[in-house]
């Protein structure tokens, strides 16, 4: 009778060719909770990250922001082109492609340039769905309530359409350009897609 709360570890493979310090196999430990879409549940899961982490001896810093809801995302996507698309020539090649087939990835861009146009863009979370804007509210209150400082990050996105509401990232500057240690996400329409 209870909420199914699942977890996994081992070893992964990436199909896809691995972006620069990343390798075809790798170790990990992951978490699923299914049919509570509560914020509690995310401050959950963020709570067991931070022990995970706090009992391996590493130290970061938690990111999150708010990916609301497809809806959100179909009116935001349009804001964000009409802000891109007067600063194409200013863009990467790499984000000149993605602003037409996934735009919330350039504002994930390393490139100087565009960190520089993804700092000015309009905020998704601005423009959130009633629903998802009070879950975001609940999840920063809840995530104060149990000590856990964070800070909102409005380029932390993802690049999967199934990703919706609340990501997180666990920060570190001790390892250089791959510095998140720990990742996460709420994904309520993948079971639903597969």
């Amino acid at each position: 009778g209870q909420t199914p709360r699942y977890y996994y570890m081992g070893p992964m493979f990436r199909h896809e060719r691995p972006q620069k310090g990343r390798y075809r196999q790798f170790h990990q430990l992951g978490v699923e909770v299914f049919g509570l879409p509560a914020a509690g549940t995310d401050a959950e899961v963020i709570a067991l990250s931070a022990r995970i982490l706090r009992a391996a001896g590493v130290t970061a810093s938690l990111q999150i922001n708010s990916l609301g809801s497809p809806a959100a995302r179909i009116h935001y996507r349009t804001l964000l082109l009409d802000y891109l698309r007067p600063r194409r020539g200013v863009l990467c090649a790499d984000c000149r492609e993605r602003m037409e087939r996934n735009p919330l990835r350039v504002l994930d861009c390393k490139v100087p340039a565009c960190q520089e146009i993804a700092r000015m863009a309009p905020h998704l979370v601005d423009h959130l769905d009633e629903d998802s804007a009070a879950h975001f509210a609940s999840l920063q209150s809840l995530l104060t309530a149990l000590d856990i400082p964070y800070l909102v990050n409005h380029s932390l996105v993802r690049g999967l359409d199934y990703y919706n509401r609340t990501v997180f990232e666990w920060v570190t500057d001790a390892l250089g350009a791959q510095g998140t240690v720990l990742a996460g996400g709420r994904y309520d329409g993948l079971v639903a897609q597969l």
